[in-house]
């Protein structure tokens, strides 16, 4: 086993030696993780993933993660450039934030597909959300090993966590109480941490559930086919208040509000499969309307597009 100056020479070297190749593979894993997201999200809502910035481990932190598993393991012997990396494999990292748990598991389940990897070539992965971490830490974790055109190939840790499993680390001061790190966690802050991590686990699944509602909501069977509803003339006048992807929110004379489903855009519009409602439907849009309501709630389905 190395004294402590000497793995700090060893790690000092392996930043010199590596350092190009390691910010080259992250540009290239965030170029690659960008196209994943456009293409697991095709028309969809694209911050539903977002890819956050790549970083390089701090070479503090490096040479304390391996000084801690020389301490742990006697045997283990730390000579060279290679067995810095081979040791320490998340050096190269990035993180997939998402906005549910549903958008997470979709994520973590394309980045261990062997279609989708390409070149890129998966070493293992981990999932800590069922069960988390004692602290209560969770996320999924792939570690890949990338081609580099600079010597070896890089090893690189994404990271997959919900928005909310982001900010419990935030939340947390987690890093203050990592190896190496400034501070030791006491039992009052592990329990706390477990604590909030539970309660924001919970806000998780609850918006998904919100999520699939709200899908089902914006998405409900036409009752009434176009061509009568306009023979019917039973329209009214409505004002778009709100527009996105999914639907758009209008307000009759009398203030009463209704969403604008996207089968009525679709319809309308002649396409297939997915649209977005806000490349047809715009804010302070006026559009004749027929009203549908059931236990779910007040639609609003145009007759008409509107001409921009």
């Amino acid at each position: 086993m190395k004294n402590e100056s000497q793995l700090k020479t060893i790690v000092e070297r392996a930043y010199v030696e590596r350092l190009d190749a390691w910010q080259l593979a992250a540009v290239r894993i965030k170029h690659w993780l960008t196209e994943q997201q456009k293409g697991l999200l095709k028309d969809k809502d694209i911050s539903r993933l977002d890819v956050d910035g790549q970083r390089i481990k701090d070479a503090a932190r490096t040479l304390a993660k391996l000084t801690e598993k020389t301490e742990d393991d006697p045997h283990l012997t730390i000579t060279s450039t290679e067995d810095v990396e081979d040791q320490i494999r998340d050096i190269v990292g990035i993180k997939v934030l998402c906005k549910s748990p549903r958008d997470q598991s979709m994520m973590f389940a394309a980045l261990r597909d062997p279609d989708q990897l390409g070149s890129f070539e998966l070493i293992e992965w981990k999932d800590y959300t069922d069960p988390p971490k004692a602290s209560g830490y969770r996320a999924c974790h792939v570690t890949l090993r990338i081609p580099s055109d600079q010597g070896a190939p890089v090893f690189a840790e994404i990271q997959v966590k919900t928005r909310l499993q982001d900010a419990w680390s935030e939340l947390t001061h987690e890093d203050m109480y990592k190896p190496g790190a400034a501070m030791k966690p006491s039992k009052l802050h592990g329990e706390f941490a477990r604590a909030m991590a539970n309660m924001l686990a919970t806000v998780d699944d609850m918006a998904d559930t919100l999520a699939v509602e709200l899908t089902a909501l914006t998405n409900p069977e036409p009752v009434v086919e176009i061509d009568e509803l306009r023979e019917q003339d039973s329209g009214i006048d409505v004002r778009v208040r709100a527009t996105g992807p999914k639907y758009a929110l209008a307000v009759d004379g009398s203030g009463r509000q209704g969403l604008i489903p996207a089968f009525a855009i679709r319809r309308l519009s002649g396409q297939k499969g997915t649209i977005k409602v806000n490349d047809f439907i715009h804010l302070d849009d006026r559009l004749r309307a027929s009203v549908e309501e059931d236990s779910k709630g007040l639609y609003y389905i145009p007759l008409e597009l509107p001409e921009h």
